[in-house]
């Protein structure tokens, strides 16, 4: 066995553990922490049978080096991963727009209400001192 055989498994199952924590404690959601898991689930096979596991994948998808189905299966993963994060984004930015804006316009409610407050004190003090 080599030693990357030792070190990959031992560094994904500590992410395991801090991704299940994250969702625990509710910092993460459920579909980011079953992509996580799954990745580094991946990583731990692929590093305990590096051989058995790409030979397997190439065959299925079609490759004739083992070698190239990984780098696909990666590229393909860091794809969809790079449109979700993409759709996160513009969800948040339109959320943020929105919440600006909707502050916006209460601020501008809220001066009028005190300005609107303050002629009216200023009209009965008048009222009061011309009487």
């Amino acid at each position: 066995m080599e030693i990357y055989q030792f070190i990959a498994p031992a560094i994904a199952i500590y992410y395991i553990v801090k991704v299940v924590d994250g969702l625990k404690s509710k910092r993460q959601f459920i579909f980011t922490t079953l992509c996580w898991l799954g990745f580094w689930i991946l990583i731990t096979v692929l590093s305990i049978m590096p051989h058995e596991l790409s030979t397997k994948l190439a065959d299925l998808l079609g490759f004739k080096s083992h070698i190239n189905a990984i780098i696909f299966i990666a590229l393909g993963f860091l794809i969809v991963l790079s449109f979700y994060l993409s759709s996160k984004l513009q969800k948040l930015d339109t959320q943020m727009t929105s919440l600006i804006r909707q502050l916006a316009l209460d601020e501008r409610r809220i001066l009028d209400l005190e300005s609107k407050k303050n002629l009216k004190i200023v009209s009965k003090t008048r009222n009061k001192d011309i009487s």
